[in-house]
């Protein structure tokens, strides 16, 4: 579930970048083009560092997973679930 937690967090991230991209696409088409700020430059590359990073860690879960390591049969994959959702879904908003 880790992994799963880990393409959420890459969706939910990626999502503020295309809609700031697409922001100022229109608005340049439309002839209401203003530079980029540095709080919202920095922002953007701090949101661009962390999709490499899950894009990083993604593989090297999958890998864990596949080896069973941090499998617990104690915890229901309900649970489990439950996290990955929660994850994805705070990371929406």
């Amino acid at each position: 579930w880790l992994k799963i937690a880990f393409v959420g967090v890459f969706g939910a991230s990626s999502f503020f970048n295309t809609v700031v991209i697409i922001q100022r696409a229109v608005a340049k088409r439309n002839g209401n083009f203003t530079p980029m700020g540095e709080k919202l430059s920095n922002r953007m590359i701090r949101i661009c560092n962390a999709e490499l990073t899950a894009i990083a860690i993604i593989p090297l879960t999958a890998t864990f997973m596949a080896r069973g390591v941090g499998y617990s049969q104690d915890i229901p994959w309900q649970a489990e679930a439950a996290l990955a959702a929660l994850v994805f879904g705070g990371l929406s908003f």
